[in-house]
């Protein structure tokens, strides 16, 4: 069945994908930090700056880097972009393809190397997450621009940016959507949690997936060597199960009061679509484990429209096995969260079990 799948089926989705796509060659990676085919007179005559979007990827994440690109370019279609990539290992291989891009009018791809030697020590509690969470505390001091939007990768955009890129942050230095927790005011798990974290009476938690960033400003305060400081004392102070979202916890405690809150449009996580159904969505942040694009269960319901921005990325040649993988998945699949192993028939658990017993 495997044999039949690679060599009829799985060759035959490729070509039609391939099809549907615009283009069959992608160029090697131009030299230097930054492409070479936007320019500053592209943004003059389009009458506006470029909006600039970073993100902090693994080599591994750089397909998802490369469709949320294209989410962004297919929802704001006439805006000037500039794309920064921060990663640590980076191959030539993807380098080349997040260049593609740049084959686009008014469409910059910027490069930073990140030491990751810088971050050897600091906890990772969470089998998702990895080292490349904290290199947004980074974005300051890597991209001298005055103002940068961050974004995770685990995002489609639907929607304008411009109106988002233009808020008057009001003299704070970020801004974000609050986390699903502040919409629940009563609840007094929350506020234990947050007191918990060390954020005082009155302070609002905020999602740290999106954040836009005054980074003139934060250069001026000295953040990066601030959030720095404050991780290694949340690595001391607090217990593994309060400092797993470890980046959030840390900008939450730096910046508590001084975050501007956005609209939950630009930050629509499953939980605050089912809380505000009829809520527009500008980003869908699929920030569950189990709503994740890639993530094969069978009750997985954002894998289309990823699949519909793959197929506008070099990328596209993964869609036949992309698609191949949730419809399978359907049917089996096995996940793992939380330390658990879990298995699912037609998305019933089947069966859970602790990773280390597996190991044993």
């Amino acid at each position: 069945m495997s044999s039949f799948m690679e060599r009829g089926i799985l060759p035959l989705m490729a070509k039609r994908l391939d099809d549907c796509a615009v283009g069959n060659t992608f160029p090697a990676s131009p030299s230097g930090e930054v492409g070479g085919r936007f320019s500053e007179a592209q943004g003059e005559k389009s009458g506006k700056p470029p909006i600039e979007i970073a993100f902090c990827v693994s080599d591994s994440y750089a397909r998802h880097a490369g469709v949320v690109i294209a989410s962004v370019l297919a929802s704001n279609p006439d805006e000037p972009f500039v794309f920064h990539v921060l990663s640590g290992d980076l191959s030539e291989e993807n380098r080349g393809r997040l260049s593609w891009f740049e084959r686009k009018p008014r469409v910059r791809l910027a490069f930073h190397a990140v030491k990751r030697e810088r971050f050897a020590g600091l906890p990772v509690l969470q089998e998702h997450l990895s080292e490349e969470m904290y290199y947004r505390f980074l974005i300051p001091e890597l991209i001298p621009s005055p103002r940068v939007l961050y974004s995770d990768v685990d995002v489609l955009v639907t929607g304008p940016l411009r109106p988002l890129w233009e808020m008057d942050l009001a003299g704070n230095p970020l801004a974000a959507v609050k986390e699903y927790g502040e919409f629940n005011s009563d609840s007094e798990h929350w506020k234990a949690y947050k007191r918990a974290i060390g954020l005082g009476p009155g302070a609002a938690c905020f999602c740290s997936g999106l954040l836009l960033m005054d980074c003139a400003r934060l250069r001026e305060e000295g953040a990066v060597r601030v959030l720095f400081a404050e991780t290694a004392r949340c690595a001391n102070d607090l217990p593994p199960r309060l400092f797993a979202a470890s980046d959030q916890v840390v900008i939450n405690r730096v910046f508590q009061g001084r975050i501007l809150p956005l609209p939950i449009a630009y930050g629509m996580t499953p939980m605050l679509r089912r809380r505000f159904p009829r809520e527009r969505i500008i980003i869908h942040h699929y920030m569950d484990t189990y709503s994740k694009p890639w993530c094969t269960v069978a009750w997985n319901t954002s894998w289309p429209r990823y699949l519909r921005a793959l197929l506008c990325t070099p990328w596209r040649r993964d869609a036949a096995r992309f698609v191949l993988g949730h419809l399978v998945g359907m049917i089996w699949s096995t996940q793992t969260k939380g330390g658990y192993r879990r298995s699912f028939l037609f998305g019933l658990r089947v069966h859970k079990g602790p990773i280390e017993d597996e190991k044993r």
